[in-house]
């Protein structure tokens, strides 16, 4: 893939992207520093081809009259061939918030969100946080590692979802109930993982639409041994009835596969298997699901590691996040 940037340098160091151009498409910047650039072009671009000192700001489309994206607002550069920063800027003014609360405590509420993950896990860092009459911005920062900007693209925007969810479980119902969500991607990132971040689980990878055999989401936890132990997740969007044989055996069947075949795990760069698994669903269990999903469960030690969790238990989960963010603002305050 031929990638060239026009570039203006200017003696204090500082640089004006003029152009970029990719497989002879070309897209214009703005004279600013930072260069709009639809997904589409950009996204098989690898790192190893991007200048470092080059902002992208990857959006759905561009015109000459306006600049069209479905995310919050972000751009990125490449550090070397193989990773790259991502600065998130969600800068918004007062006077065109319309959300069911009062844009300072949405605001104040995704910021904790945060600095609690920042402190959890680190792999998140809050840059600013500024509120005035006119406007709130707040901006924070994450690094991915990836071969294309497409791989770091996705994990961004996933990331964003991941923060919009919690901020969303945080505040409770006001925002949205679980079951008010509308796919199956987004109840995963929205609600499952913050959740499973909150619990104390680390290694949290969303792996939907890839050949993980029956495992949505790998995560795992320390145990009292000191020793790592693997979890999956097998994520369902609605109730699941046992009174419908199909979907009840996908379930068994997906079970079967996650605990029989390895992943590769992104952390250690080892083969793994998984000890326990998660059915999750955003409904409820209706028919004896459970019961019926455990009947053809052949193997006893397998149907003595799954655990079912359906709406009502997510949302018990859901107030022990919203403790613990109230805790962590109250240290933070003193």
């Amino acid at each position: 893939m031929a990638v060239d940037f026009d570039i203006d340098e200017y003696e204090d160091g500082s640089i004006l992207v003029r152009s970029i151009t990719v497989d002879g498409e070309t897209v214009y910047g703005r004279g600013e520093e930072t260069l709009a650039v639809p997904k589409s072009i950009i996204s098989k671009t690898t790192l190893k081809e991007m200048d470092t000192r080059v902002w992208l700001e990857p959006v759905d489309r561009v015109s000459d009259e306006y600049v069209m994206l479905s995310t919050v607002p972000y751009r990125l550069r490449a550090i070397d061939a193989k990773s790259a920063e991502v600065v998130f800027d969600e800068t918004c003014r007062l006077e065109f918030w319309d959300g069911p609360v009062e844009l300072g405590r949405y605001m104040e509420s995704k910021k904790l969100v945060i600095e609690y993950r920042q402190k959890a896990t680190n792999d998140i860092s809050l840059v600013e946080y500024d509120d005035n009459d006119d406007y709130i911005s707040l901006i924070y920062r994450a690094q991915f590692d990836g071969v294309t900007v497409g791989e770091v693209i996705e994990q961004a925007e996933q990331l964003a979802t991941e923060i919009d969810g919690a901020t969303d479980i945080a505040l409770g119902s006001p925002i949205k109930a679980v079951a008010d969500c509308a796919s199956e991607r987004e109840f995963t990132l929205g609600v499952v993982i913050p959740l499973l971040r909150c619990l104390g689980f680390s290694n949290v990878k969303y792996n939907h639409g890839k050949r993980e055999y029956g495992k949505d989401i790998t995560f795992a936890r320390l145990t009292e041994f000191d020793e790592y132990e693997r979890w999956g997740a097998q994520i369902k969007q609605g109730d699941v009835g046992g009174g419908v044989n199909s979907e009840v055996d996908e379930i068994v069947a997906q079970a079967e596969d996650a605990f029989k075949m390895p992943y590769n795990d992104v952390y250690t760069r080892e083969k793994a298997r998984i000890a326990k698994m998660l059915v999750v669903i955003n409904g409820r269990f209706t028919e004896n699901a459970v019961e019926k999903i455990c009947e053809k469960i052949e193997s006893h030690a397998l149907r003595n590691n799954i655990i079912f969790i359906d709406s009502e238990k997510i949302e018990v989960l859901a107030e022990r996040y919203r403790i613990a963010m109230k805790r962590t603002a109250i240290r933070a305050e003193s």
